[in-house]
């Protein structure tokens, strides 16, 4: 950076704390900032509260079953619970419409439920939720309607004129007006910014993804910065670079974010899930599964059960063949999940705010992927709990009765089942790209300042 971009810079720092503008900019975005992460926070704690609560109520009731007939057992059925992010203080991501909790049956495989969306008002399922998508909300937009003149209204007045025949190039006055946005925006996130990385760290969410986090929140800020002066400099008056921003912050913050689900569908469409489900539930109620309880009772035999009990056999045979059926049954919608992440990652590099914010999901663990993550390892705990009670049942031999011992292994087994993302997110090169993109246009703006003055 040149001589000229920071004397520039420091001039606009100057007239933006003479005029107000950033003391306005930095209390009405850390007010807003800081409240909406207090808010969470306390939500948060709430959430995860009941969240354990539920949980230790499934294991008790399991530890609690005494001599419980293991069939019976089998289809009480029990809720899996997903443990709420940390990182959902910071962006609630897709949490409020995937569901955080399955209930899991012998043959059966439900969808999620807990959906916070299905309680929540039409107002307050658009309305941006966490301190990330806050920021990525107000900040733009304060920046268009207190900074929309910084380059059209020295034009009108003449002033810019001035500047520019006092020596400084066009490429510096850009530069250095640039700057001094994006740091005016940086210096109205920061607290907020802060509070909710370090809230966020000490309820375990690794430094790194809180990095991440601040980085990308603050990635999409500085682009849309860039694009609040190259609009100004691109345009004659002040009004015209504030309908012309405005008209771009609605697009890019409130119209494309809930546009691309809908364009994504269109592209790679998914079969219904209750279609889906049902099919699955008719497919394990027509099964035959003899061949499956001959290989069941034959690795019984090589691990020693001489006598198995021919009802956990059966269960363990059924339990087998509904798992790979509702595997291929399942699949095109799987993979049709999959290829709409990844088309929704390609198109939220169309707005910088929806590729912070994608980006953001991502890392806090709150993405679509990260539900997808989690409807997996239920299903992997429903077979493993499933497996590990009829295989029980099979080693008791003429006894169909249970015993804490077995809904022990039970608990165990749910606990030991892990599924991680397969697919990382690739949202997050959209701010690069728009890096690339906003270096073109901050040429062109002076260009645009240099053709004005001659």
């Amino acid at each position: 950076m040149t001589n000229d971009a920071l004397i520039v810079f420091r001039h606009e720092w100057t007239g933006f704390v003479r005029s107000g503008a950033l003391f306005l900019l930095v209390l009405i975005v850390s007010a807003v900032g800081v409240a909406s992460m207090v808010l969470e926070a306390n939500t948060w704690i709430e959430e995860n509260t009941l969240r354990t609560d539920l949980r230790t109520q499934e294991t008790e009731q399991w530890l609690g079953l005494g001599d419980t007939h293991i069939h019976k057992a089998a289809h009480l059925g029990y809720f899996v619970v997903r443990d709420l992010p940390p990182g959902a203080v910071l962006d609630r991501g897709v949490w409020d419409y995937g569901g955080s909790a399955i209930w899991l049956e012998a043959h059966r495989r439900n969808a999620p439920q807990l959906r916070a969306a299905d309680n929540a008002s039409v107002i307050a399922r658009g309305a941006p939720r966490g301190v990330g998508p806050v920021l990525l909300w107000l900040t733009p937009l304060l920046l268009v309607v207190l900074f929309h003149g910084v380059v059209a209204g020295e034009r009108a007045t003449g002033s810019l004129a001035f500047a520019v025949s006092s020596g400084a190039s066009p490429t510096a006055i850009v530069t250095g007006k640039a700057l001094a946005v994006i740091l005016g925006a940086w210096a109205a996130a920061v607290l907020p910014l802060a509070l909710g990385a370090s809230f966020a760290v000490s309820q375990e969410l690794s430094a790194l993804s809180a990095l991440i986090w601040v980085l990308s929140v603050l990635g999409g800020i500085s682009a849309f910065a860039g694009i609040v002066v190259i609009v100004s400099s691109l345009t004659k008056r002040p009004l015209g670079a504030l309908i012309a921003l405005l008209i771009i912050w609605f697009v890019m913050a409130a119209v494309w974010p809930r546009l691309t689900p809908s364009l994504a569908n269109q592209y790679a469409p998914i079969p219904s899930s209750q279609i889906v489900r049902s099919e699955a539930e008719v497919a394990a109620e027509g099964l035959v599964f003899n061949e499956t309880e001959k290989a069941v009772r034959a690795e019984l035999a090589e691990a020693g059960v001489t006598e198995a009990n021919p009802g956990g056999v059966s269960a363990m045979a059924a339990e087998i063949d509904a798992a790979r059926a509702f595997a291929e049954i399942f699949a095109p919608l799987e993979q049709g999940m999959a290829r709409q992440a990844s088309i929704l990652d390609l198109l939220s590099w169309a707005s910088p705010i929806a590729a912070a914010d994608r980006s953001a999901d991502a890392v806090l663990g709150l993405s679509d992927r990260d539900q997808f993550a989690f409807e997996a390892r239920a299903e992997a705990i429903r077979i493993a709990t499933q497996m590990t009670l009829n295989e029980g049942w099979a080693r008791s031999a003429g006894d169909d009765r249970g015993a804490p011992a077995l809904w022990r292994e039970v608990v165990d087994a749910s606990a030991s089942i892990d599924v991680d993302r397969k697919m990382p997110s690739v949202a997050g090169l959209g701010l690069v790209i728009w890096a690339l993109v906003l270096a073109g246009g901050l040429h062109l703006s002076a260009r645009s300042v240099q053709q004005s003055m001659t």
